[in-house]
């Protein structure tokens, strides 16, 4: 094991990053398209000879093959590469591959070669190991789940269809997260540590170490990893009437991952590799800032939506592998659960205020926060490029939004395939199960908006909206709010 230590200073979004890195690890290699690799280091983590090129064994036709045969277009990217280059996540990634970008906006959607699709199934397939964990696109923003980069053996982004091999959802190409393994002959460790300081914001740092190796030789071997990494927060959230702050640095996020691994060799050709996989990540807040609060120009970011957004995504995917070696074929069987809960959101305070001076215009008259008895109200606007200019009474009006993404999905997959390197046929047969239920409920939640809309408009949201049964004085109520009738429940108004 070996360790480096690196300083850099970057700047990004009118802030310095001071980075501090220790890295110990095994070796390096980074490879882009087929038949072309490079190599700064062997496996072991000696130097490779200078010139000399070594092949990349990958996994994007479903069997062990040198990357300068496999037929495809495909980068590889393994472990020391990661490191070297600082790559935590595949927003990282997309920077070292051609032909590939993500959605930054929320959704993380990964668009290869210009593919994507903002409906139904994903255009692109994403694994971990043999899994697959893309999300269709349910709702308004689900979010595709994309593990951290830590204890990987090497990342693999394929590009082109890739339906044969990986089914549905990858006819722009297929990114598959490779796991490192255990192994029942050799002992390996490996660790990762990172401290970094953003200028006006809060400190980052990342911790994680993995081990492996026999525990009975060449029978029973295992592979435990887990890591720690904090993003500290560098935009203040502000009260939108005062301006004053209310919390500061709030769009830290905190992320933990683990994984174990067994391999059971109980006869000779017969691998039984269990496993589970964790990643629970929690942004305390967007990362998004209001020009009109801020002073850009000094550094200082501030976001005053009325609403904290927190952003918890967690999954756990247990999974069991059996590669059974028949001589001159192989019998394979991977079974999994993903099972993921994400909770996610919009500033619903903004998109509301925006929607509700609109039909001020519509609806033709004004209630008792306005000094007009029709428009233009006096309270108009409610929301501008200066900010929020809520009436008197109504400055704690807030619309909170959240959207809950749940998925659960089942995988079995049993392949039979040529095993002979020496033959010039290559064959592979197998069936595909899969039993996935997703769900995507988004809520708007307004408390107080029977007395607000009542305030703006001189009547009551349900007679504008003509909610059944909006006659007799038998309106929607909610929280104690409005004439008992009919209940809107949990306040949501969407």
């Amino acid at each position: 094991m070996r360790s480096t230590l690196s300083k850099a200073i970057t700047a990004a979004v009118c802030r310095y990053l001071l980075f501090f890195g220790i890295v110990a690890g095994g070796g390096m290699a980074l490879v882009s398209g087929a038949g072309a690799t490079e190599a700064n280091a062997s496996d072991s983590g000696t130097p490779a000879a200078s010139g000399a090129l070594e092949e990349i064994v990958v996994t994007a036709t479903r069997r062990e093959e040198s990357i300068s045969k496999v037929p495809i277009s495909i980068t590889a990217i393994n472990e020391d590469t990661i490191d070297k280059k600082g790559i935590k996540d595949f927003q990282d990634i997309v920077r070292f591959t051609p032909g590939v970008s993500i959605d930054t906006s929320g959704t993380n959607a990964i668009s290869i070669r210009g593919i994507s699709s903002s409906a139904g199934a994903g255009t692109t397939g994403i694994y971990i190991d043999d899994t697959p964990i893309q999300m269709r696109a349910l709702g308004f923003n689900p979010d595709d789940t994309l593990p951290k980069t830590f204890d990987l053996d090497r990342v693999e982004i394929l590009r082109g269809p890739q339906g044969t091999l990986f089914g549905s959802g990858s006819e722009g190409g297929t990114v598959r997260y490779i796991m490192a393994q255990p192994s029942v002959t050799t002992e390996s460790d490996y660790a990762r540590a990172e401290v970094s300081y953003t200028e006006k914001g809060q400190p980052s740092y990342e911790v994680g170490v993995a081990h492996g190796g026999p525990i009975v030789d060449d029978v029973l071997g295992f592979r435990a990893s887990i890591w720690y990494r904090y993003d500290g927060g560098w935009i203040n959230r502000v009260d939108d009437n005062t301006g004053a702050t209310t919390e500061k640095n709030a769009n830290y996020a905190n992320t933990v991952a683990a994984r174990f691994a067994l391999l059971y060799q109980p006869a000779e050709g017969l691998k039984i590799t269990p496993s589970v996989t964790f990643q629970d990540a929690r942004k305390n807040d967007e990362s998004t800032f209001w020009p009109a609060y801020s002073n850009v120009s000094d550094g200082v970011f501030n976001n005053a939506t009325p609403e904290r957004i927190p952003v918890p995504d967690l999954y756990y995917l247990p999974a069991l592998k059996i590669v059974w070696d028949l001589g001159k074929t192989q019998l394979i069987s991977n079974s999994s659960y993903y099972h993921r809960d994400e909770l996610t959101g919009y500033q619903g305070t903004v998109y509301d205020l925006a929607y509700f001076q609109s039909q001020s215009w519509l609806i033709g008259s004004c209630g008792s926060a306005s000094t007009t008895p029709v428009p233009p109200c006096s309270w108009y606007p409610l929301i501008n490029s200066s900010g929020i200019h809520l009436p008197a009474g109504f400055q704690n009006e807030v619309t909170p939004n959240q959207m809950t993404n749940k998925q659960a999905t089942w995988t079995q997959e049993i392949r039979w395939q040529s095993n002979d390197d020496s033959s010039a046929w290559k064959w592979t047969v197998g069936t595909f199960w899969s039993l996935s239920k997703e769900t995507s409920i988004e809520e708007l939640k307004d408390t107080q908006i029977i007395p607000f809309w009542t305030a703006l408009f001189g009547i009551p949201p349900s007679a504008w909206f003509y909610l059944p049964p909006a006659t007799a004085g038998n309106y929607y109520y909610c929280n104690g709010q409005g004439t008992p009738g009919q209940p809107i429940p949990n306040c949501d108004i969407y």
